[in-house]
């Protein structure tokens, strides 16, 4: 199958899906989806913690998605064909949304998570199509996520954390557990720390590492960070 009727397929699977279930599903899919992008280990404490809910009201949600096929579980959560399908389509949404709210609209990036987990569950595949073709079909969210079912290529990239010090690296992608906190994430465009700019470690100390980006100030941050801000 080729890959626009790879798309179409999933997109027809996906849109039967959405409008077929709850959207308490949707951010149940998309939070697992996004634990395993993050390597978290996949338990319903850990969902419970991604979403800011309740552990009842996850284990509840989770076992009626299990009835449903979406998702299976033994040591550890696993989406099904149809429960990725799901995850994938809400989080290509929502990454186009972000790239639509920040790039169009000029939405502060602090703003853009919390808007676009609103925009996900009622776009259209056609609003979807519109959108992308005015930000020229990106591969990536703004902050570097790979959005699936596009033409994404992986590139080989290291955490902050893990590069050697006096050497310029360019910022690829930040993780989802960062974007979730708007703080987090108007430190970070305040410090220019986005994808796209350069950067380098000045100095690492036991629990902050100092770098600077651009070539400007130098600043600190904590290893929490440097460890989910991916560079090539």
């Amino acid at each position: 199958m080729d890959k626009s009727k790879n798309i179409l397929s999933h997109e027809k699977d996906g849109q039967e899906l959405i409008e077929k279930f709850p959207t308490s599903f949707f951010s149940h899919a998309e939070a697992i989806y996004h634990l395993q992008e993050a390597g978290i280990e996949l338990k319903k404490t850990r969902v419970a913690d991604w979403l800011e809910s309740s552990r009842a009201n996850v284990s509840q949600v989770i076992g009626r998605m299990q009835n449903s096929g979406l998702v299976s579980f033994g040591e550890n959560l696993k989406l099904t064909d149809k429960g990725l399908c799901l995850a994938k389509i809400i989080t290509r949404r929502h990454r186009i949304t972000e790239r639509f709210l920040s790039e169009v609209l000029d939405l502060p990036w602090n703003e853009v998570y919390e808007e676009s987990s609103r925009w996900e569950n009622i776009l259209s595949p056609t609003t979807e199509k519109a959108m992308l073709k005015i930000l020229g079909n990106p591969t990536t969210g703004p902050f570097g996520n790979p959005i699936p079912y596009s033409d994404y290529k992986e590139k080989e990239m290291y955490p902050l954390l893990d590069v050697e010090s006096k050497k310029s690296y360019s910022i690829e992608k930040i993780t989802e557990e960062l974007k979730k906190d708007s703080s987090m994430i108007d430190f970070l465009q305040t410090h220019n720390m986005i994808p796209g700019s350069k950067v380098s470690i000045a100095d690492a100390g036991e629990f902050s590492i100092t770098i600077t980006t651009d070539n400007n100030n130098y600043f600190g941050i904590d290893k929490f960070i440097a460890k989910r801000v991916f560079v090539v």
